[in-house]
């Protein structure tokens, strides 16, 4: 049952609070003061705060939000006021008020926005006795007991709620795109586009034309195009996979976010832009920052709410919630259900590192719920899995109970990649996951070799 607190001074506001308010299967819950009221917060929680700002002190309200932040966070609420103020209003949203109302309060508007913040709240589905952590959920997210993800969950209610732009990093398979969705989908803008664009599927003449569209005449026999940008107007836009663009489409972004506005191919008059900017990447920005190979301005604009997903192999511990959760959706889309995993398949799991993360254990689930025949799945029903991760997935090495030099792996990894690429660099640079000028950086760094290379390969 969704629970309601409502906070303020004033008897007849309440009543017609509550009044406007009451509705089946909302639970009401009332207090007159900031104190009162965080008083009955601590003792019966709730779902939504709605409170006044000046009631026994000039910022009451903004206290009582502060405390529920502190010890809740994630909990909406909603602030109203006679007395508006831009500090006031920041301040409310930092902590996490969804709805800045100034006074006199429409009351047919603020019981549909109640309804649209009770209805965007996340409850906790019930799992069975000794089943482990209860696992929280949000659209197609599972998020388990690890401390990052709970963070990223407590986070979503004032991200979608906001327009900032957003950086989601994880490696590959982690769920980026995942996010992205339900970020859009629960936001201001989920009635309008949501527009997707894979950086590193394209070179760069092509992404740019994508992106910002192509003007008529541009090139032989071409017509006007818009591009993404453009097709997201009014909408979101999530520029997937955005460590690997290249430096000039990095400054064309940049005048994007900065100006909101996009330039065709072959153009010369500025269209203006109104969406959302969403960016993900498996790489790690500050580094290519620092190695001169990201805009810093871009990185600083792409930064402003950052999502770091763990890998699966840091969530192993909610690893049978994950897995429950996938077979509960694949039944319900296959109409093939199964009662579960054995306990030697679960340990076999376990045992592997997910270089794919969350979307390679779906998929072997998706394939096990296909080849089984009986009601639980068992070892034999699952594919052979390795436990240990291919160098694109970020390989994991047991460390030494006394330490050990980075620098001297780094160097020793570089000097290995180069012998078993017979001495090219760009073989070398595939072999290790990185780019031609990264390896060229590094190997500078470590004194390794030297820029003539003839046996390059032709760029």
């Amino acid at each position: 049952m969704k629970t309601l607190l409502l906070v303020d001074d004033e008897q007849r506001m309440l009543k017609l609070l509550e009044e406007s308010l009451a509705a089946s299967g909302r639970r009401i819950l009332t207090a007159s003061s900031g104190e009162e009221a965080w008083k009955l917060f601590q003792r019966e929680g709730a779902d939504l705060v709605l409170t006044d700002l000046r009631m026994e002190s000039e910022e009451a309200g903004l206290d009582l939000l502060k405390k529920i932040h502190l010890a809740e966070p994630g909990t909406p609420a909603i602030l109203m006021t006679a007395f508006a103020s831009i500090d006031v209003g920041l301040s409310a949203l930092e902590f996490g008020a969804l709805e800045y109302l100034t006074k006199p309060v429409r009351m047919s508007s603020l019981a549909e926005k109640v309804k649209e913040l009770l209805a965007e709240r996340p409850e906790a589905p019930e799992v069975e006795a000794g089943g482990g952590e209860i696992p929280f959920t949000f659209d197609e997210i599972l998020v388990g007991s690890h401390p990052g993800m709970r963070r990223i969950y407590e986070m979503l209610p004032r991200m979608v709620a906001s327009d900032s732009t957003v950086l989601i990093l994880g490696e590959s398979g982690t769920g980026k795109e995942v996010f992205a969705r339900a970020i859009h989908e629960h936001g201001k803008r989920k009635d309008k586009p949501f527009v997707r664009v894979n950086c590193a599927a394209l070179v760069e003449s092509i992404l740019e034309a994508e992106l910002f569209g192509v003007e008529k005449g541009a090139a032989t026999d071409v017509g006007a195009r818009p591009g993404k940008f453009e097709l997201a107007n009014g909408g979101t836009i999530l520029l997937d996979e955005i460590g690997d663009m290249a430096p000039g489409t990095q400054a064309k972004v940049l005048r994007v976010l900065q100006e909101r506005e996009v330039e065709r191919v072959g153009g010369h008059r500025p269209l203006k832009v109104d969406l959302r900017v969403l960016a993900a990447t498996h790489r790690d920005l500050e580094s290519m920052v620092r190695e001169g190979l990201f805009r810093q301005d871009l990185f600083y604009r792409l930064n402003v709410i950052r999502l770091e997903l763990p890998p699966l192999r840091e969530r192993l511990a909610d690893l049978e919630l994950y897995v429950r959760f996938f077979l509960e959706r694949m039944a319900d889309r296959s109409g093939r259900k199964v009662r579960g995993l054995r306990p030697a398949a679960l340990e076999h799991l376990k045992n592997h590192l997910w270089p794919g993360n969350v979307r390679e254990l779906e998929n072997v689930l998706e394939r096990a719920l296909v080849m089984s025949q009986g009601d639980w799945l068992d070892v034999g029903d699952l594919p052979v899995l390795r436990a240990s991760l291919p160098a694109s997935g970020g390989a994991v090495f047991p460390l030494p109970d006394g330490g050990i030099s980075l620098e001297e792996v780094e160097k020793s990894l570089l000097g290995q990649a180069l012998e078993r690429a017979g001495g090219n660099k760009s073989a070398a640079a595939r072999l290790l996951g990185l780019t031609r000028r990264t390896l060229g950086y590094r190997l500078e760094k470590h004194g390794i070799g030297d820029e003539s290379d003839s046996q390059e390969e032709e760029p």
